[in-house]
């Protein structure tokens, strides 16, 4: 299985991919050649042109499409000096979007205004639609035209078209995935993405299509798809001391440890042993809060009967004869205990 200097998956920008983690491997790369797996849905434009800006300035990057890759994880490996692309990979490129939160009754000024951002947005857009077109152009060597229509339809591409375009210059045959690259996508989830279905009947195994592909086949898809990551990665610095912020709160030291080129990885036995220190310290957490409930309810009834027994003492000084003075005695008594009980308790707390 290849080695890979650099993986990119997840999101593009946010606690995903950063530029920064990116720059500081190429850094410690400088005039060497540097391998770059991508397999990611895209994210942020502006994290994706950095990256591109990286690779460019590099020089020796070379990136390789494994599984699925769409939006800012296409463009910005174009800046590499060569792009490969795996026979059963799939990338997709689109015009850039952006969102739209509005809600609620409007009158007609309001519309106005609402429509005048809307096309202030849709501008901006066409802005960023010009500029990536730009890039795929200069990759492939096709008129920006021709590319800006091929963005328009937003459409998976396989790697022996993306080749004919001009997006990638080599495809090379399907090897084992990389333990931290594996594709868990589903068409649900990518539609929830805002990004176009699988091609029809498209094997991400073989990189063919079966139109006629059975009940079985789709069932192991589905539950691929459902089955957990066997190892989970951060690639980002910020996330790693997070990471290890946590783990000194959780008192979890072994095994926890980033690799040379600073990631982490975590294995299903030690998401297993961080669940498990999860729930000790929760299950800790209850049963101190179990006996805080009881120390204060003993708290509160040992107040009652203080305060019970002050008002006892208080009635029989206001009687005469010398019983009531041995009941008095015998009640100041009984308080004073009562009194050492409560503070005794009140302090431990």
């Amino acid at each position: 299985m290849k080695k890979y200097d650099l993986y990119l998956t997840g999101t593009v920008g946010g606690w995903g991919i950063s530029a920064d983690y990116v720059k500081y491997i190429l850094d410690k790369k400088k005039d060497q050649p540097v391998d770059v797996a991508i397999c990611s849905l895209g994210g942020y434009v502006t994290t994706g042109l950095e990256i591109y800006e990286l690779f460019k300035n590099h020089g020796q990057v070379t990136c390789y499409f494994l599984g699925m890759s769409a939006s800012a994880a296409t463009f910005m490996a174009m800046g590499a000096r060569k792009v490969v692309m795996s026979k059963n990979a799939l990338i997709l490129i689109h015009n850039a979007m952006g969102a739209v939160f509005e809600w609620g009754n409007m009158n007609k000024e309001q519309l106005d205004e609402l429509v005048k951002r809307l096309q202030f947005q849709r501008s901006q857009l066409n802005t960023i639609d010009d500029v990536l077109a730009e890039i795929y152009a200069e990759k492939s060597g096709k008129p920006v035209d021709d590319v800006k229509a091929k963005m328009k339809v937003a459409a998976w591409i396989k790697a022996a078209d993306a080749k004919d375009f001009g997006l990638v210059d080599e495809v090379t045959e399907p090897e084992q995935m990389p333990t931290n690259v594996r594709n868990i996508y589903t068409n649900s989830m990518i539609k929830d993405m805002g990004l176009p279905a699988l091609p029809k009947g498209f094997n991400p195994e073989t990189g063919e299509e079966n139109p006629t592909a059975g009940v079985l086949q789709k069932v192991v898809e589905m539950l691929k798809g459902l089955m957990p990551e066997p190892t989970t990665n951060y690639s980002h610095n910020k996330m790693i001391k997070v990471f290890t912020s946590v783990m000194a709160l959780l008192a979890i030291t072994d095994g926890f440890k980033p690799d040379e080129q600073g990631n982490v990885s975590l294995t299903q036995d030690q998401l297993k042993t961080i669940d498990d220190e999860l729930k000790k310290q929760n299950d800790a957490c209850k049963q101190a809060s179990d006996v805080l409930k009881k120390q204060k309810s003993t708290i509160e009834q040992l107040t009652k009967e203080k305060n019970d027994l002050e008002e006892q003492v208080k009635n029989l000084k206001g009687s005469a004869g010398t019983k009531e003075e041995e009941k008095v005695d015998g009640a100041e008594n009984t308080l004073s205990a009562a009194s050492e009980l409560f503070n005794s308790i009140k302090d431990a707390l």
